[in-house]
């Protein structure tokens, strides 16, 4: 089915994007799209019943070249991928026609002003945060290898999840400057369920068994890795912590787990967080953009 086909428009956008194009594309870039190819290899092109899966909308030129991918989660999170910035305004008239609601958008920095140019002025929808992050990349030729020492670092199990659900609704709250109380604790409990049953969810534990550090992978596989999740309470801030198991998890990963890379993104002006990522050889490669969007107006 074709979503939208107006004059108005350069491209076509459709659902029906075969699996095959859809990976060439990726993989001309895939340190920035590697959560978008392990969501196709993982469940193919739509998958409407788990929340870690969505939907994909393709932007085609005369061609029939793919220029563009629009991901739209099942829980609320809109990606954009596209091979230049104005692409991605293209399928603004294609999410609001299909009726697709996001809470949240991740793209390149310039893709994403094209796109929410266009749709706060048809929608009326405005961000409650609109901020610039930088995407970091390590692998095994940048990972620093001497000068700092190994900390313990445990895979978390299923005895942990009310404790990562904690420290993952603090984190949230923190970093996205929200009401603590207006965080569904039981969303990101099963977020947390999910990733510790998958062997994705990591800790490290200081004095008392108390929690110092955790920090949890979206992706991580044959096509590379993304980490998310990285929190240090307040507390036991300014201790190296951070660097310390930043750099065990790294190590592990590239080295044992032979990952061929490991990705992130961090708010840009979080200037303790993205020390912590330089100092064990995470090296900055583009600016993205992180959009949270407010209530429908």
């Amino acid at each position: 089915m074709v979503i939208s086909t107006k004059a108005a428009h350069v491209l076509k956008v459709t659902e029906k994007v075969p699996s095959a194009v859809a990976l060439a594309f990726l993989r001309g870039d895939p340190r920035e799209n590697v959560f978008l190819i392990s969501r196709i290899q993982r469940a193919g092109m739509s998958d409407t019943r788990h929340p870690s899966h969505g939907r994909f909308l393709g932007a085609f030129d005369d061609d029939q070249s793919l220029r563009g991918l629009c991901f739209i989660g099942n829980t609320g999170t809109l990606i954009l991928s596209v091979d230049e910035p104005w692409v991605a305004s293209e399928f603004v008239d294609p999410v609001l026609e299909a009726g697709y609601h996001f809470g949240l958008c991740v793209s390149e920095f310039n893709a994403g002003r094209e796109f929410f140019t266009a749709y706060k002025r048809k929608s009326g929808r405005k961000p409650v945060l609109d901020r610039k992050q930088i995407f970091y990349v390590i692998d095994s030729g940048s990972l620093v290898r001497k000068g700092i020492k190994e900390i313990d670092m445990e895979q978390a199990s299923l005895d942990s999840i009310d404790e990562l659900t904690d420290l993952a609704c603090a984190m949230v709250a923190e970093d996205l400057k929200l009401d603590p109380a207006s965080i569904d604790r039981r969303h990101y409990r099963l977020r947390m369920t999910e990733k510790v049953v998958e062997g994705r969810a990591y800790l490290c534990r200081g004095e008392g068994g108390k929690a110092v550090f955790k920090a949890d992978m979206a992706v991580s596989g044959t096509e590379g890795g993304l980490l998310e999740g990285v929190f240090t309470p307040k507390e036991h801030r300014r201790g190296g912590i951070a660097t310390r198991a930043l750099w065990t998890l790294s190590k592990d990963l590239l080295l044992r787990d032979k990952l061929p890379f490991i990705a992130l993104h961090v708010d840009e002006k979080n200037r303790p967080a993205r020390k912590a990522y330089e100092n064990v050889g995470f090296q900055e490669t583009a600016a993205y953009r992180l959009t949270l969007m407010g209530a429908s107006s």
